[in-house]
């Protein structure tokens, strides 16, 4: 990788000029009503919860997401290749060229490319897809016994998930706006 001075002028223009924010807060304040504030031409929700209900009135494009693969691979189109992974993880230049292959016919790249703010709808959703991949990993059974390991479950979720958010985030000219439940548990 070449390293590059960047002006302010590059850092000022509008392919640089990107936010990331994360939004949590209780179920019901109007966390995914702040999607309706969004330009519909620039803006795609990522709907990790099985519907925009409350938002039926706003007029974007949303992506339903029903697996972590499926939310990584979307990563992957966004960001593009890692170029600090090993070419042969899913974040190197193999897995980006074999995402951009599977979804070469649908035109999904050159939506996503088209949209400048991703609205993550939401995290918390996005653990539970992440925890179910992640208990059907290696890493989430016991070497010794193979019988399931909860802690190298969550361990692989952990990693999973700050990956694909973290490679979000950095994706060149995105405004990434992650949503979350805040929960109040009481003992």
């Amino acid at each position: 990788m070449t390293v590059r001075i960047i002006t302010a002028d590059e850092r000022l223009s509008t392919t640089e000029n990107k936010t990331s924010l994360a939004i949590f807060g209780p179920p019901g304040v109007g966390k995914t009503t702040l999607i309706t504030a969004m330009p519909e031409k620039k803006a795609v929700c990522f709907d990790l919860e099985a519907g925009m209900k409350s938002v039926q009135h706003w007029r974007g494009p949303s992506i339903p997401i029903r697996s972590f693969t499926d939310f990584r691979d979307l990563v992957i189109l966004i960001g593009g290749p890692d170029p600090a992974q090993h070419p042969d993880s899913y974040y190197g230049p193999r897995y980006h060229a074999h995402v951009q292959a599977h979804y070469a016919e649908s035109g999904l790249e050159a939506f996503l490319e088209d949209r400048s703010i991703i609205f993550v709808d939401s995290i918390s959703d996005l653990t539970r897809q992440a925890m179910a991949y992640a208990k059907q990993q290696p890493e989430a059974f016991s070497d010794r016994t193979g019988k399931p390991d909860v802690r190298g479950a969550y361990g692989l979720l952990g990693r999973e998930v700050i990956q694909a958010l973290k490679h979000l985030q950095h994706a060149r000219g995105k405004t990434v706006i992650f949503v979350g439940v805040l929960e109040k548990v009481t003992d």
